[in-house]
């Protein structure tokens, strides 16, 4: 169980590098650029699936050390208990991937691109803090 934990650490880290790297590149092209808007999708896709991963991650360590969890918010609300996490925009960052994946708004995008960058480093945070106590397992 210890080794599904360690690979989806790995997973996790390989997509929150990849956020991370398009996070670079877009800031540094204008808005006006030609292909800005497949900059802004590629990083939104890349926000949803690094945090479909954490949610895993989440689960799986909470399975490892105490009991089996479903559900969103529930995941959300026991990583909190677990020190996993501790920050409010969780909830925030979970209802804008769900909004993503229902529909598609041209205004929509512009703006969670811009709490992407906010959510980048959340993200980090978390990285830190699961791999800090996995290896403490």
């Amino acid at each position: 169980m210890k080794d599904k934990l360690l690979q989806n650490l790995n997973n996790y880290e390989k997509a929150l590098i990849s956020l991370e790297t398009n996070i670079i590149k877009i800031k540094a092209i204008k808005e006006d650029f030609e292909d800005f808007d497949i900059y802004r999708d590629s990083t939104i896709q890349r926000f949803e699936y690094t945090m479909e991963i954490s949610k895993k991650l989440m689960a799986n360590y909470i399975e490892y050390t105490d009991v089996k969890i479903a559900g969103q918010k529930a995941i959300l609300r026991k990583a909190f208990e677990f020190d996993l996490i501790d920050d409010d925009v969780w909830f925030d960052m979970l209802e804008d991937r769900n909004n993503t994946s229902h529909e598609y708004d041209e205004n929509q995008a512009k703006e969670l691109l811009h709490k992407i960058y906010t959510y980048a480093v959340t993200l980090r945070v978390f990285y830190n803090t699961i791999k800090q106590m996995i290896e403490e397992l």
